[in-house]
């Protein structure tokens, strides 16, 4: 049996699974230092686990079938922790390009997020927010922004961080659950890297590449990726349907009486999202905002 873990990042899943089954996996990653780790770890699993530089949209290119997909659409904790801008606890120069690192270069070329910021007219920036983010004060960060930059270019995450703390009523700040940077890093962060489209390819593709009896296991971390997955596995499971016939056992006289029944091709496996448990939250707190759905496919 084959699998496809199409998100490698730290490895969790494509350990996992070599070591649960006499399987074979293959790995893709649009983050380099990951394709880096990964090859490495090929080494200690010889001729069972593939590894490709690839953003998991473009899993088509792979050209095979599966008998399981995996998918989970976060940070890793290593993009987290790195100097590449990903987060807002940590001061970094601005860039937030998944498939691009110094050492490495880049998958494709991308807008780092510093660009964006200096450039982009507030309207446009006031909309990445609104839309990637579902950032309230979406117009305020943006006006804010501007202004900033006009004094001096804001290159470094703490520069950004210091003018949506400057745009957010105090009040707000003081009270929310989160920190009031977040939303604008995830907005810029999607925006950058395409996220909610290469979702949308992977997803399109990955239910026509699942062996009979496969699953597909998806893993978001907010509410826009999310309503994706939940929507696309909603419509999937009702598209895919295989028309037959079988002989009506009322009837004695054959072809003039077979009734028309339909097959889903595609199972959900998950009647609502799968999330932590409080144990597993406390073990690791990134864990909080995980959600997880899985479909089969039949037949």
């Amino acid at each position: 049996m084959t699998y496809l873990d199409a998100t490698y990042g730290e490895g969790g899943y494509t350990k996992r699974i070599l070591d649960s089954a006499n399987c074979s996996v293959v790995a893709i990653d649009q983050d380099p230092s990951a394709v880096e780790k990964a090859r490495q770890l090929s080494c200690l699993y010889p001729d069972r686990l593939s590894v490709e530089w690839e953003q998991f949209g473009n899993i088509p290119k792979l050209k095979r079938t599966f008998d399981g997909i995996v998918l989970d659409i976060g940070l890793s904790s290593s993009q987290l922790d790195s100097n590449r801008g990903f987060s807002f606890q940590r001061d970094a120069p601005l860039d937030m390009r998944m498939s691009y690192t110094p050492q490495h270069g880049a998958l494709r070329r991308l807008i780092p997020a510093n660009i964006i910021v200096n450039q982009f007219s507030r309207e446009k920036l006031a909309s990445i927010f609104s839309s990637y983010g579902q950032e309230r004060f979406a117009g305020k960060i943006a006006f804010e922004i501007e202004k900033r930059r006009e004094q001096v270019s804001i290159d470094t995450t703490q520069q950004l961080v210091d003018v949506v703390l400057a745009a957010v009523p105090a009040a707000y700040a003081q009270k929310a659950k989160i920190h009031p940077a977040t939303r604008v890093f995830q907005a810029l962060r999607i925006y950058i890297n395409d996220e909610l489209g290469q979702l949308q390819s992977a997803l399109a593709a990955a239910i026509e590449m699942l062996n009979p009896g496969g699953r597909l296991v998806v893993v978001s971390f907010h509410s826009l990726e999310d309503s994706i997955v939940k929507k696309f596995f909603r419509s999937a499971s009702q598209q895919h349907e295989r028309q037959h016939y079988m002989a009506d056992p009322t009837s004695n006289t054959g072809a003039d009486n077979l009734a028309e029944t339909s097959t889903s091709v595609l199972r959900i496996l998950t009647k609502s999202a799968v999330t932590a448990s409080i144990a597993e939250v406390e073990k690791n707190p990134r864990s909080r905002s995980a959600k997880l759905r899985a479909l089969e496919r039949v037949v």
